[in-house]
């Protein structure tokens, strides 16, 4: 490989800094590009302890200089085609992803890569910390909010390295090359960036690009496109969510698992399947273990506390109908109350969540409606459910109090009304759960 020394990296967000830090642990002439005036973003993105501001440039003056780099190191949400990038395309200036480039600096630890449409973050935190569990080192991140590029700038070495990656990532890979893949599922989604579902599924299979007969892919057969894994030498092994191996089920017991639903169920099969093929010894004991304490992704139907008979759920992260009935549905198994907490901001006039919930109507004991769409959906859910308008997220545990079963807050719509995002949202409701339902000591 040629010698790089100029290395431009577009996107100041949390990957490019890492990126950036990285390239300068290497003594690399590096360029940080981002939108807008340096002079305005320098500091806001924290870089004064990184490089300088003439190291700094918009994207827009430095569309003249792209071509002259030796290579450019691409944050995901910046699309190849940009047209920032046009000359340094036709001149054939590499251009790789922030995970080729941390892999490149990291490639003696064994990589676990995980991608596929929903249950990416879910699923390698559950890796992750199941090999932590095993006594095993993790570095655990890429897509899911540590930059990998993390990894090289530590001191110590960790056992396995665990990465969620999207398709935006693995767009601009070459060399790399998981030892243990995990492609769980497919469905139609980032439609501004895919003319179609196909080319979504192609850039996701990207993923396999460098793996060998040695190396094992586990796929989820959720999935339009899983004539296309045949093209690869990788080692398959195939799963079906709500049809997995009966040796499986009959191995785990899953009534004192603090996360539920078949999709849960299939995250843990996928990570036992991790684990298997990495040859972690007196594996299902610990793995029971696991499963009875993993308490779930935070925000993702997150269990946060059990306390008089009232089991409380955060799913702060729902913003759509699917979302929330995809939560309903992980209690199906369960006889006790339903009690969902629904409401947020507004999208649009045409929005109604009444022909979602129908289906749910025998399962649902109450909802409670809070947010800017509060007496809107209170007004529309009203003949057919149990229906009380809270209106204040807060105000929510005040009326809950002597409830028996689940209370699950998945709100079905954007957090903007009344938080600063879907992260502040959840954070507040389990502090004001905690709160409102102390620990007896």
């Amino acid at each position: 490989m040629n010698k790089i020394n100029k290395v431009a990296i577009f996107g100041m967000g949390k990957s490019g800094k890492a990126a950036l830090r990285l390239a300068m642990k290497h003594h690399q002439d590096v360029y940080a590009v981002n939108r807008g005036d340096p002079r305005e973003w320098w500091k806001s993105e924290g870089l004064e302890g990184i490089c300088t501001t003439c190291a700094c440039f918009s994207e827009e003056d430095f569309a003249q200089h792209f071509h002259k780099m030796d290579e450019i190191i691409l944050s995901p949400g910046i699309p190849v085609g940009h047209p920032a990038l046009k000359r340094a395309l036709e001149k054939g200036v590499p251009i790789v992803s922030e995970i080729e480039y941390a892999f490149r600096h990291s490639r003696n630890v064994p990589v676990i890569a995980i991608t596929g449409t929903n249950g990416k973050t879910t699923t390698t935190t559950m890796i992750a910390e199941a090999l932590a569990r095993a006594g095993k080192t993790v570095f655990c991140g890429g897509n899911i909010g540590v930059p990998y590029s993390e990894l090289p700038l530590r001191e110590e070495w960790p056992d396995y390295a665990v990465i969620e990656v999207s398709s935006f990532q693995l767009e601009t890979i070459r060399e790399f090359h998981p030892k243990i893949g995990l492609y769980l599922n497919l469905f139609p989604n980032h439609s501004e960036r895919y003319e179609s579902v196909q080319d979504y599924a192609l850039a996701k299979y990207r993923l396999l690009l460098n793996m060998t007969p040695e190396d094992h892919l586990i796929i989820g057969t959720e999935n339009p496109h899983l004539e296309e894994m045949k093209k690869y030498p990788v080692l398959p092994h195939y799963f079906t969510k709500g049809d997995l191996p009966a040796q499986f089920r009959s191995m785990f017991d899953f009534s004192k698992a603090r996360v539920r639903g078949e999709h849960n169920e299939a995250n843990f099969y996928a990570a036992y399947e991790t684990l298997r093929l990495l040859g972690i010894p007196e594996l299902p004991r610990l793995f029971q273990g696991f499963i009875n304490e993993f308490s779930g992704v935070a925000h993702r139907l997150e269990f946060v506390l059990e306390r008089q008979g009232l089991a409380i759920y955060n799913d702060a992260k729902s913003t759509n109908a699917l979302a929330t009935t995809t939560a309903i549905k992980a209690f199906k198994e369960s006889s006790a109350p339903l009690y969902l907490i629904l409401g947020g901001k507004l999208r649009s006039e045409a929005d109604h969540f009444l022909p979602d919930l129908l289906p749910f109507k025998g399962k649902i004991s109450k909802i409670f409606t809070i947010g800017d769409v509060t007496d809107r959906l209170y007004d529309e859910l009203k003949s057919e459910f149990s229906v009380e308008r809270a209106g204040d997220l807060r105000r929510v545990f005040e009326l809950a109090e002597g409830l028996k079963g689940n209370l699950v807050f998945s709100p079905g719509f954007p957090s903007f009304d009344q938080f600063k995002n879907y992260v502040d949202r959840g954070e507040k409701f389990k502090a004001w759960a905690r709160e409102a339902f102390p620990e007896v000591r």
